[in-house]
């Protein structure tokens, strides 16, 4: 029997409630552990804290001191194993907004189009591990 420590941690970061809470059902069924955040400062803690994290999923836009691009180029800096997938409706990032090997996904999106994301984004960080599948459905 697993346990949710044996299994990869992602955390999602959005101030929608109702968007993390579609994005952690999808992660779950995949076989991630997800924690939730609703801002950088949030997701830094996390980040900084506790078990790693494998995955990190992100809003472009949402309040505090630091924006979705702001916090994957942090995170990714602080991990290189780290997969990074950033989500936005409104923003589209320029080149150089986003950290290396990190993919970017318009809202809404579909399940197949957030398993390509992050699929795309666990293959490109050379110290991720295994990845889970995201139903695509």
């Amino acid at each position: 029997m697993s346990t949710d420590s044996d299994r990869p941690l992602a955390l999602v970061v959005d101030d929608e409630v109702l968007f993390r809470l579609g994005v952690e059902s999808l992660l779950d069924e995949a076989g991630y552990e997800v924690v939730e955040a609703t801002n950088a400062a949030a997701a830094l803690s996390h980040l900084d804290g506790g078990r790693p994290v494998v995955l990190l999923l992100t809003d472009v836009r949402m309040p505090g001191e630091h924006d979705g691009l702001a916090l994957a180029r942090l995170a990714a800096d602080r991990d290189p194993g780290l997969a990074v997938v950033v989500v936005s409706a409104a923003v589209t990032p320029r080149p150089g907004d986003l950290p290396e090997g990190a993919a970017f996904l318009e809202k809404p999106f579909t399940p197949g189009r957030l398993a390509e994301a992050v699929g795309r984004a666990r293959a490109a960080r050379p110290g991720s591990p295994a990845a889970c599948e995201v139903p695509t459905r």
